[in-house]
């Protein structure tokens, strides 16, 4: 079976889905299609995604799939348009299940859940043209920690899910400081975003058997905290790092700037 990708996704908030803000024919919105198209292509068995949305705990996590649930709309004052979205998918227990065997070899406390999509999902994954996708989409949580380590070893576990024909998908944000964003009546790029996505191009883009250790580094950037004054929407380019190991190699498929975010996105092959 062919070892299927990883891809890191910056994500957005439901407007993603506003054609009329983010057109078909613009950098991000085709950008992210290519992306889905990417993945219909390969033909995976299923995908696992984890999304900056969604945190266990410090030292454990959960992953959902047992069931097919309602989608979470984990978002706040937009129109009313947007809590009537859907993202119709299948699910897979057995998957969910595979998925809680990685982390319990090692060590690591999961639990099952019946949970839905949260949009830091389903949004992204429907831009991407992969509702109805023939293919089942299960959710992993983040550790409720800003441990950059433990996310890189997140990914790590999941790595093996790659040669039995599952894509990972990280699911975030480069640069995700909503302060900037909504703060200020100001449209200008704020100076933090392309340096900072420029240190994570660097990271990833560089040698591959470097690239975990670049990642690491990002902890000692002085802008980190511009750039992402919580650390949960970097977290999954951690987790897609890990899943990718030290062997692949990176490409970007995606770069875009907007005020204080950056919707830069990789894939790992």
């Amino acid at each position: 079976m062919t070892t299927m990708p990883v891809y890191f996704v910056s994500h957005g908030g439901p407007n993603l889905l506003d054609d009329t803000e983010y057109p078909p024919n613009g950098a991000i919105a085709s950008g992210l299609r290519a992306i889905g198209d990417e993945i219909k292509a390969l033909s995976p068995r299923g995908m696992v995604v984890v999304s900056g949305h969604w945190e266990a705990g410090a030292s454990s996590l959960q992953v959902s799939g047992i069931r097919a649930e309602p989608l979470i709309y984990d978002f706040y004052g937009f129109p009313a348009s947007y809590y009537k979205q859907q993202f119709p998918h299948t699910v897979d227990p057995q998957l969910s299940q595979r998925v809680a065997e990685l982390f319990k070899a090692q060590n690591v406390p999961i639990d099952t859940v019946a949970r839905g999509l949260d949009h830091g999902a389903w949004v992204v994954l429907k831009k991407a043209g992969l509702a109805n996708a023939p293919f089942p989409i299960i959710q992993l949580s983040l550790y409720k920690n800003e441990s950059m380590d433990m996310h890189v070893q997140l990914g790590e576990t999941l790595a093996e899910l790659r040669k039995e024909g599952i894509v990972v998908v990280g699911s975030g944000m480069a640069v995700h400081n909503l302060r900037d964003l909504f703060g200020s009546r100001s449209t200008s790029l704020r100076s933090y975003v392309e340096p900072f996505d420029k240190q994570i191009e660097q990271a990833v883009l560089g040698p591959s058997s470097e690239r975990k250790n670049g990642v690491l580094q990002l902890e000692q950037s002085k802008l980190l905290r511009q750039a992402h004054p919580t650390l949960e929407h970097l977290m999954p380019l951690h987790v897609a790092v890990g899943a990718a190991g030290d062997q692949s190699k990176a490409t970007k498929m995606l770069e875009a700037y907007q005020v204080s975010m950056s919707w830069s996105c990789y894939r790992f092959d």
